[in-house]
C-alpha cells in the first residue's frame, strides 16, 4: 500500500480505480492490473493506494528492488495525467481478510531538518533590529520573495519530496535577479560591476559553482537525476547544492541592500547520525560539495 498525499484530483482518481474491477479482463498492462486488483481491497479506514504482487518467500520478497515501486506509481501517473506523491510503502500480507498484516514497511528519510537558531545568531539579529530599517531597491525585492519562497518550500520537504529542487530554483532565481544574468560569465562580471570589491574571489567561486548545478542538474534535463531515485548516494550529492544556493542567495542579497545579513545555520542529513551545513568556504566545492560527474 502507497500512502499517498490526498491533494488535488488524488481521492477521485483512487476512486476511478477501485471501480475498474469490471474492466479488469480488458486491461493488458500488468502494472494497471496490479493496481486494479490491489485496490479491490480498499476500504476507508485505508484510504491509500493498493498494489498487488505475489511472493513465493521472504527472501524474493526482499530482494523486490524499491525502484520498480516508483515505476509503478510514475506509469499510473502518465495514464491518469496527476502527480502521486507517496512518502511510505507497507507490504501488506492477506491473511483472509484482505491485506491487513505489515510485513515491511519503507518510508522516505527526509533531507531537511530545518535552520537552527543558535545563540549569536540571535545576538546578530537583535543587533540588525538595532540598526534599523532595510532600503529595498526593486530588485531586492524580488530578490527576497524568491528567498523567501525557497525556505518555504523547504519547510515542506518532510512532506512533498521534489521541493528541495523547487527551492533551489528560488535561491538560483533570487541570484539571477541581483546579478541580472543567467549567463554564468556574465553573472559574474556584473557582481564584480555592480559591487566591486565586496564580491570578492571566494563569492566569484560560489556563484560559478551555482550555474554550473543549476543547469546540469535543475530545470534542465539530465540522466543523474533519474539516478537519484535509486542512488542515495548521487541523490544527496545533488540536493545539497541547495545548501550553496541558499548561502550565495543570502550574501548577494546583503551586498544590494548594503547591510550584513544575518545567515542562520541550515544543515541537511542524509541519516539520523550525520549531518552537513555550508559556510561559505570555496574550498569545500571541490571537496564535500562537488558536483556529481
Amino acid at each position: 500500500m502507497y500512502d499517498v498525499v490526498q491533494s488535488g484530483m488524488v481521492p477521485q482518481t483512487l476512486e476511478f480505480l477501485t471501480e475498474q474491477q469490471q474492466h479488469i479482463g480488458k486491461i493488458k498492462s500488468p502494472i494497471i492490473l496490479g493496481f486494479i486488483s490491489g485496490m479491490r481491497y480498499r476500504s476507508p479506514d485505508q484510504p491509500g493506494l493498493f498494489y498487488w504482487k505475489g511472493f513465493a518467500n521472504a527472501a524474493e520478497l526482499f530482494a523486490f528492488p524499491i525502484a520498480e515501486l516508483s515505476d509503478a506509481v510514475r506509469e499510473l501517473e502518465v495514464h491518469t495525467d496527476i502527480n502521486l506523491t507517496f512518502n511510505r510503502v507497507s507490504y501488506l500480507a492477506h491473511i483472509g481478510l484482505g491485506p491487513r498484516l505489515p510485513l515491511l514497511i519503507i518510508e522516505r528519510s527526509p533531507f531537511v531538518r530545518g535552520i537552527a537558531f543558535e545563540v549569536e545568531e540571535r545576538g546578530m539579529v537583535r543587533q540588525s533590529f538595532i540598526d534599523g530599517d532595510f532600503s529595498f531597491s526593486e530588485k531586492a525585492k524580488a530578490a527576497q520573495q524568491h528567498y523567501s519562497t525557497a525556505i518555504s518550500l523547504l519547510a515542506g520537504e518532510d512532506q512533498i519530496a521534489g521541493l528541495l529542487d523547487a527551492s533551489f530554483m528560488q535561491f538560483y532565481l533570487s541570484i539571477e535577479c541581483v546579478l541580472e544574468a543567467h549567463d554564468k560569465s556574465k553573472a559574474v562580471r556584473n557582481g564584480v560591476s555592480f559591487f566591486g570589491p565586496r564580491f570578492d574571489t571566494s563569492l566569484k567561486e560560489i556563484v560559478d559553482h551555482v550555474y554550473v548545478a543549476r543547469h546540469r542538474f535543475f530545470g534542465h534535463g539530465h540522466p543523474k537525476s533519474q539516478d537519484a531515485f535509486s542512488n542515495p548516494a548521487t541523490a544527496f550529492a545533488i540536493a545539497k547544492q541547495t545548501l550553496v544556493a541558499r548561502w550565495c542567495a543570502r550574501s548577494l542579497i546583503g551586498l544590494e541592500l548594503k547591510r550584513q545579513l544575518v545567515r542562520r545555520e541550515m544543515r541537511l542529513f542524509p541519516d539520523v547520525r550525520t549531518s552537513i551545513s555550508f559556510d561559505g568556504d570555496a574550498k569545500s566545492l571541490r571537496g564535500e560539495f562537488a558536483l556529481p560527474a
